[in-house]
C-alpha cells in the first residue's frame, strides 16, 4: 500500500495569465479550486471542453506554460507543498510519487526514442531497475496494458504506433514509477470499449492493490461509472459541484452537471434508410494493404481482402479495436495510402472520370490536422488554390459559405490552431473537407477527444449536413454509442478483415462473430428509464 503521506490535497487554487511584463493580467482561468485524493481512491473530475480540467492537473506538476501563473492557494502532496518546491525536489516527484496519464500520447512521446527507451527511463530513476531487469518490467507493462506483442512494442517508435496503441503505451509509462497518485487525462479516449476497461480494470486493480490514489480526468462520464467513488464537475475554471459517483450520477443538483448527463444518453436516431435503389458511391473489391518488405516475415499487413459498399445518402459505421486497421482503412480509401491488392471504385465526376476530391477524410485529432504556424483562413485556401481558374475573391466566398454552414464565426479564420477550442478545430477540420464538394465523407473518430456536449453538436452537424448535402458517410469509431446514434450499417473489422456487416438494429441486438459480441458487452447503454447505469454496475 503506498504511505498515507501520498495525499494530494489542494485549497483554493487559482490560476491566472500573466502580462508581457511578467505581472498577472487579473484574468482567472481556475478559481477556488479545492479538491483532495486519498490513497486508494477513484476521483473522476469532470467537466466540457475548457472548464479547466487539464489546467488542474499540469498545475499538480507545476508544468504551466510561462503565460500562467499559480495566484493563489497551495497544492500539498503529503507534506510537500507543491507551489513552493524547487526544481529538484518537483523533478523527483514527476513520474516517480506523483504519475501524469497524458491526453494525447503522440505528442507526449519523444519520435527518437523506442518505447523501451521511454519506459527504461522512469524505471532506472524512481524503481532503481537496469539492464536485464527494466527490459523485463518493461515486456510486463505492455502485457499489463493490452499489447498482443510486447517484444514488438517495445522496439517500435512512436509513429509506428496506432492513436490506441500510443496512448496504451502512454500507461505503461505511467505506471512505471509505480506512483502514489495518478493523474489520468482523459486516458482513454483514443481507445475502444474493450480496451477502455481493460485499462479502467488495470488502474481499478493497482489503486486495490497497492493504495494508488486517482484523478481520472474525463468528458465521458459513463465511462468511469463503476470506478469513481467521488464525482467533481468542474465548469469555468470552478467545482461547480461535488459528491458522491452514485449520488451525483443519478440526482445531479446544478443544471450544468445535467447538461453534461443529458448530452452523453445518444439515443439512436430515427432516420429512414437510404432505400436499396440508390446508386453506389463508393466500392471495395478485396483491398489489401501491406506495409514493408513483401517478404511476409518481415512486411506487416494492415487490411486484407475487405470488401465493403456504400450507397448514396448511407451512413456507415466502422467498428474495431486499436490496430485492427481502421485508419489504414480510411487512408487507403482516400488515396493517402495505396492500396497493394484489390481495387477501390470512388464516385464517377459528370465527365466520366474519377474525382480525388470525391472522398474526404476528418481526421481524429484536430491540432495535428492544422500547421500550427498558419491561420486558419491560409488553411483554408492551400486546398482551393489546386484548382485553377478559380480566382481568390470565389475562394473567398467558398471559404465564408462553409463557415457559415459549420456554424462557425469568421473572425476565427485569423486565428491560428492554437487559439482554437477542440471543438472549434474539429468544425474547421470539417469544413475544409467540405470545400471539395465531395460524395463521401470518412470521418476517423472525429469526436474521440470531445466532451459530450461538444460530440453531441458535431455529430448533429454531421447529420445536418448529411441530409442537405445527400452525402455518404463513413463513420469510424470505437464509441459504441456514436455508431448506435449515427448509423446505417456496421461494419467490424479485426486484425484487418471484415468480420461482420449488419443493419445497425441488427448487429446491436445479435451480434454474430465473438468478437463482436465482446464489443457490444463492453460497451455501457443507459438504462430505458433514463437513470445513470452507476445503479447497475458491480464493479469487477
Amino acid at each position: 500500500m503506498s504511505p498515507v503521506n501520498t495525499r494530494l490535497v489542494l485549497e483554493d487554487l487559482e490560476v491566472s495569465s500573466r502580462d508581457s511584463d511578467g505581472g498577472t493580467s487579473g484574468k482567472h482561468l481556475l478559481s477556488g479550486v479545492s479538491l483532495s485524493v486519498d490513497p486508494g481512491e477513484f476521483v473522476a473530475l469532470v467537466g466540457s471542453s475548457g472548464s479547466g480540467k487539464t489546467l488542474t492537473a499540469m498545475s499538480c506538476l507545476q508544468l504551466l506554460p510561462p503565460s500562467l501563473g499559480i495566484t493563489g492557494g497551495s497544492i500539498r502532496l503529503g507534506e510537500l507543498d507543491l507551489t513552493r518546491a524547487s526544481e529538484q525536489e518537483l523533478n523527483s516527484v514527476r513520474g516517480g510519487r506523483l504519475g501524469m496519464l497524458f491526453q494525447q500520447p503522440k505528442r507526449m512521446f519523444n519520435p527518437n526514442r523506442t518505447v523501451e527507451q521511454h519506459l527504461k527511463e522512469p524505471l532506472r530513476l524512481h524503481a532503481g531497475l537496469r539492464g536485464s531487469k527494466a527490459r523485463a518490467k518493461a515486456l510486463e507493462l505492455l502485457d499489463e496494458v493490452g499489447f498482443a506483442d510486447p517484444a514488438k512494442g517495445v522496439r517500435a517508435y512512436p509513429h509506428q504506433l496506432s492513436g490506441g496503441m500510443a496512448q496504451r503505451a502512454m500507461t505503461a509509462l505511467a505506471l512505471a514509477g509505480q506512483p502514489g497518485i495518478l493523474l489520468a487525462d482523459e486516458p482513454t479516449s483514443a481507445l475502444d470499449k474493450v480496451l477502455e476497461r481493460q485499462v479502467l480494470q488495470l488502474l481499478d486493480r493497482e489503486r486495490r492493490e497497492r493504495g494508488l490514489g486517482v484523478l481520472y480526468i474525463t468528458h465521458n462520464i459513463a465511462s468511469v461509472a463503476s470506478y469513481a467513488d467521488r464525482v467533481l464537475v468542474m465548469n469555468a475554471g470552478s467545482i461547480v459541484e461535488a459528491g458522491p459517483a452514485s449520488e451525483v450520477l443519478t440526482r445531479p443538483r446544478t443544471a450544468y452537471a445535467q447538461q453534461l448527463l443529458a448530452a452523453a444518453r445518444l439515443a439512436p436516431e430515427s432516420r429512414r434508410r437510404p432505400p436499396s435503389t440508390e446508386r453506389e458511391v463508393l466500392v471495395l473489391d478485396g483491398v489489401g494493404k501491406r506495409f514493408g518488405p513483401r517478404r511476409r516475415k518481415t512486411g506487416h499487413t494492415a487490411l486484407e481482402d475487405v470488401s465493403l459498399t456504400l450507397k448514396r445518402g448511407e451512413i456507415l459505421g466502422v467498428l474495431g479495436q486499436s490496430g485492427s486497421g481502421k485508419s489504414t482503412l480510411a487512408r487507403t480509401i482516400v488515396g493517402l495510402d495505396t492500396a497493394s491488392t484489390g481495387t477501390i471504385t470512388r464516385q464517377l465526376g459528370a465527365a466520366g472520370t474519377v474525382e480525388a476530391t470525391a472522398v474526404q477524410l476528418v481526421f481524429q485529432e484536430p491540432h495535428g490536422a492544422f500547421d500550427p504556424r498558419m491561420t486558419l483562413r491560409a488553411s483554408l485556401h492551400a486546398p482551393l488554390r489546386k484548382r485553377p481558374g478559380l480566382p481568390l475573391q470565389q475562394r473567398d466566398a467558398r471559404i465564408a459559405a462553409v463557415m457559415d454552414e459549420v456554424e462557425l464565426d469568421g473572425s476565427l479564420l485569423d486565428k491560428r490552431p492554437g487559439q482554437c477550442s477542440g471543438g472549434q478545430l474539429q468544425r474547421a477540420t470539417i469544413a475544409r473537407a467540405l470545400l471539395l464538394e465531395p460524395q463521401v465523407l470518412i470521418c476517423d473518430e472525429a469526436t474521440s477527444a470531445l466532451d459530450a456536449l461538444t460530440q453531441r453538436t458535431i455529430l448533429s452537424l454531421l447529420l445536418r449536413l448529411q441530409r442537405e448535402r445527400g452525402l455518404s458517410l463513413i463513420v469510424i469509431s470505437h464509441d459504441m454509442d456514436v455508431v448506435r446514434y449515427m448509423c446505417d450499417r456496421v461494419a467490424v473489422l479485426l486484425h484487418g478483415q471484415v468480420i461482420e456487416v449488419a443493419e445497425t438494429k441488427d448487429f446491436f441486438a445479435a451480434p454474430k462473430h465473438s468478437h463482436s459480441q465482446a464489443l457490444v458487452s463492453a460497451s455501457v447503454p443507459c438504462r430505458a428509464d433514463g437513470l445513470w447505469p452507476v445503479l447497475d454496475l458491480a464493479k469487477p
